[in-house]
């Protein structure tokens, strides 16, 4: 976050085309009014609770059936794919390529994004530590079920992982919501360097999240669908799409189609840093498909 000391991120994107315009402005709106003055807000703490082993071990057991089923084909969804970069420098640590997150648990987009980030990232390790929270009751998308990568640890022979929340859901005393962590200078460097930038009344510039950034390869600054996919979606429903997406109710497959393209579009990224390992993920037909709607050759 860049625009203004303590100033709180807004959780759009200029780019974000998964509704009409008036919904997107008003959207804005009331998400910079949550943010800013927190009016109205409920004060309502949501605590982070453990994922348990087993829906760790769900989230890394997808079948490959059903990213090869879907692909990238969510319609009514929004999909919205991360853009290639190129020409840049590999972003690495401990000598892999790093996965860099950067949202807030308050943030329904955040919300939105963590879900095909968590499956795309299990398919190439295992987050042996995560736990699972909601988005604000009081944003325009609300109370969405999601993941926190607070104390989050992930391993994997491939990759790093980086989460970083900004913000927590709990409201603060002033309005807006708790501050829990600052990006150091060389993350917020990554953040001016790739996010898309609004520019707001006055001439600022104000910065929007979710913001990935998959070694400098792929980034993106909004969530890979419309996070009002996932409203009244609960976390059993979804893991149940994610094995079976054909044989829900509607909402229910709507919410693990979308959740399935973008997780293949994110690991499309991963494996354009991985050298396309393993070759079992990266050559894939779910994972050529988005190769293709990224534009990898």
């Amino acid at each position: 976050m860049t625009a203004a000391p303590e100033r709180l991120p807004l959780t759009r994107t200029a780019r974000f085309a998964w509704g009409a315009v008036a919904v997107i402005l008003v959207g804005v709106v009331v998400l910079l009014v949550d943010a800013l003055t927190g009016t109205p807000v409920t004060f309502e703490v949501v605590h982070r609770i453990p994922v348990s082993p087993g829906v760790l071990h769900a989230l890394a057991d997808v079948p490959p059936a059903s990213f090869d089923t879907v692909g990238t084909d969510a319609p009514g969804t929004g999909l919205t794919p991360p853009r290639v970069q190129s020409g840049q420098p590999l972003l690495t640590t401990g000598g892999k390529p790093e996965v860099f997150f950067v949202g807030s648990e308050f943030c329904p987009f955040c919300a939105a994004e963590r879900w095909p980030l968590v499956v795309a990232l299990s398919r190439f390790g295992r987050f042996e530590t995560l736990d699972q929270t909601q988005s604000s009751s009081s944003s325009v998308v609300p109370s969405i079920q999601t993941f926190s990568f607070v104390g989050a640890h992930y391993a994997s022979p491939y990759v790093t992982f980086t989460g970083v929340e900004l913000y927590s859901n709990v409201p603060a005393a002033r309005g807006g919501f708790t501050r829990i962590a600052t990006l150091t200078p060389t993350q917020q460097s990554l953040v001016n360097r790739y996010q898309t930038n609004l520019g707001a009344s006055g001439g600022a510039v104000v910065r929007t999240y979710p913001f990935v950034d998959i070694g400098n390869a792929v980034t993106t600054s909004t969530s890979g669908f419309s996070p009002a996919v996932l409203v009244q979606q609960s976390q059993a429903a979804l893991l149940a799409g994610l094995r079976h997406p054909n044989g829900q109710p509607a909402s229910t497959a709507l919410a693990a189609r979308a959740t399935l393209a973008a997780a293949n579009e994110l690991t499309a990224g991963i494996c354009e840093v991985t050298a396309q390992r393993p070759g079992s993920v990266c050559g894939s037909p779910g994972v050529e498909a988005a190769d293709q709607t990224l534009g990898i050759s």
